[in-house]
């Protein structure tokens, strides 16, 4: 209990006025810039890391931003926003106490895929369910992920609409 209070704490600390809440990422967006970052890390490998790092880049957008996960390690590798990095997976907890961490690593598979789990948006105290895009990077021990906030769609509706 006391580290999911800290992880929620630092959340909202770091989040608040990093990433513009007057515009809302679309799943295609999520979708557009997973892939994005996928072929990023491809060519750059461990290097590129840096990138995912930064508050201002082309990944952080909208009320959104990629951040990317060592699979391998079972840590957090790279988040612009939360500053988690080297957090190991099974202590990041959603505010309600669900360990969301390996959900963030597939077992066996290279394609896309989309979860769901609750995080406070930028800025705000309150947790929101998010539907997060996660897509692994080939020949690395990388995921990288994405989401939206939204309380309509379902995951299904989303691997529908992004064509997975």
């Amino acid at each position: 209990m006391r580290r999911t209070v800290f992880v929620v704490a630092t959340a909202l600390t770091l989040s608040s006025g990093t990433v513009s809440g007057q515009e809302k990422a679309t799943p295609q967006q999520v979708v557009q810039k997973v892939r994005q970052a996928v072929g990023y890390l491809s060519q750059k490998g461990e290097a590129g890391l840096a990138t995912f790092k930064e508050r201002r880049s082309d990944y952080v957008w909208a009320d959104t931003y990629v951040f990317v996960i060592d699979c391998e390690r079972k840590k957090v590798a790279a988040n612009p926003l939360f500053g988690f990095v080297g957090m190991p997976l099974s202590d990041l907890k959603d505010p309600t106490g669900k360990v969301i961490g390996p959900m963030f690593c597939p077992s066996g598979t290279t394609e896309g895929y989309w979860v769901e789990y609750h995080w406070p948006r930028a800025g705000q105290k309150q947790p929101a369910r998010k539907l997060t895009y996660i897509k692994p990077v080939p020949n690395t021990p990388f995921t990288v992920g994405a989401g939206i906030y939204d309380n309509k769609f379902t995951t299904t509706d989303l691997e529908t609409a992004s064509g997975q």
